[in-house]
């Protein structure tokens, strides 16, 4: 297990900031063992700001399960607006030995959502572990209380489940259960694909993306409302994808495309 420095309870929610002063985020992976206790202090804040019912005991156990974590500042002040968290291990998939990375915590600023930093950074995390193996299935696991964070999976991994616009794969299937099953136990409910925690649990804030009106005409967010209607207590869709080398590819090269067109309507 990674060590992680002490987290002090944050005394408020991070700040909001205007869109007149939305900056660019700059993004690296680093290992959570090299933290230092400001960083994840920053890193809690933010979450907390965005998740109701948090812990920062809780926070910090799951991070030192963690072996990496994408970092997002503003490519400015440097100040942290963003992170997610992962976790790389080995699981049997379709008969074979995988690679299973896991998609732990996650946030980002409100006012740098639209920024297409982090899914190519963690599209360049899942890269190099299929470039490291390039025989071996690469599996992501996910489990989304969020909309946001499905939406990532479904319009990126098109051999993921679940998903409105195709049955799931048997064996990818068999998969998610299995990884779900151990990770969570009895927490997991196999017959509708959620992890139902059984005490208090954070859960996105209500005012944070709520999930109604003209958003709800996608038909991915649909799905995603109609099999997670407990999204907003804190429960959580377990989601797999199966990765093959050209989706990170794919996904740098959008990002890129992403970012120069916004260069350009700044010019």
């Amino acid at each position: 297990m990674s060590r992680v420095e002490p987290i002090a309870p944050p005394p408020s929610p991070a700040p909001r900031i205007a869109p007149s002063e939305r900056r660019r985020l700059v993004a690296r992976t680093v290992p959570v063992r090299s933290l230092d206790r400001a960083t994840t202090t920053a890193a809690y804040r933010l979450f907390a700001s965005l998740y109701e019912g948090t812990d920062h005991a809780r926070f910090a156990a799951d991070l030192s399960e963690k072996q990496l974590i994408v970092l997002l500042r503003d490519a400015d002040d440097h100040s942290l607006r963003g992170f997610s968290t992962i976790h790389v291990g080995d699981v049997v998939h379709r008969g074979r030995r995988a690679t299973l990375v896991y998609s732990g915590d996650t946030a980002i600023h409100p006012a740098y959502w639209g920024q297409k930093r982090l899914q190519r950074e963690f599209s360049r995390v899942l890269l190099r572990q299929k470039l490291r193996h390039p025989t071996r299935p690469l599996l992501w696991f996910l489990i989304s209380k969020g909309y946001k964070t499905y939406l990532l999976l479904t319009h990126h991994f098109p051999t993921s489940i679940p998903r409105y616009d195709r049955a799931p794969d048997p064996e990818l299937q068999t998969t998610l259960d299995d990884v779900a099953l151990r990770r969570f136990g009895d927490a997991y409910d196999r017959v509708r694909g959620l992890v139902r925690h059984p005490s208090p649990h954070d859960r996105v804030r209500r005012d944070i993306a709520p999930l109604r009106g003209p958003l709800l005409d996608d038909p991915h967010v649909s799905f995603f409302a109609a099999r997670n209607p407990g999204h907003v207590d804190g429960d959580e869709l377990a989601c797999l994808a199966e990765i093959h080398l050209v989706d990170p590819l794919r996904i740098i090269a959008r990002s890129w495309r992403h970012a120069l067109m916004r260069r350009r309507r700044r010019t």
